[in-house]
């Protein structure tokens, strides 16, 4: 008989499989991205898929998700973390991120 998990041990083993669907979807994304010519169409494609979400998720994205972006790639701008492909990315997080750096977002 298998020997059952500790509550930690479920939350780790829960935490793991989660991340991995996550990568999979953004390797998924990405691959869209990367077909030449399609960049804009996905952009417009996830747009309107989050427009149609519950208001409360389009938040909790936008706090989770957003934001932590604008910060890391702030982050990586000043690190030197990046290089001509994603310069201007960076360099425009590093703009924004006085105006995100301590907002909150509540959960409603």
């Amino acid at each position: 008989m298998a020997e059952e998990l500790t509550w930690e041990e479920q939350v780790e083993q829960s935490d793991r499989k989660c991340k991995e669907r996550i990568k999979d979807i953004i390797d998924k994304l990405f691959t869209e991205l990367n077909r030449m010519g399609n960049e804009r169409k996905v952009g417009e494609f996830v747009t309107e898929a989050i427009r149609y979400q519950h208001r409360t998720l389009q938040q909790n994205y936008f706090s989770n998700v957003i934001l932590p972006s604008i910060k890391d790639f702030a982050k990586r701008y000043d690190e030197g973390q990046f290089d001509l492909r994603n310069e201007e990315s960076c360099k425009l997080a590093k703009k924004i991120e006085p105006v995100v750096k301590d907002v909150y977002l509540p959960f409603i």
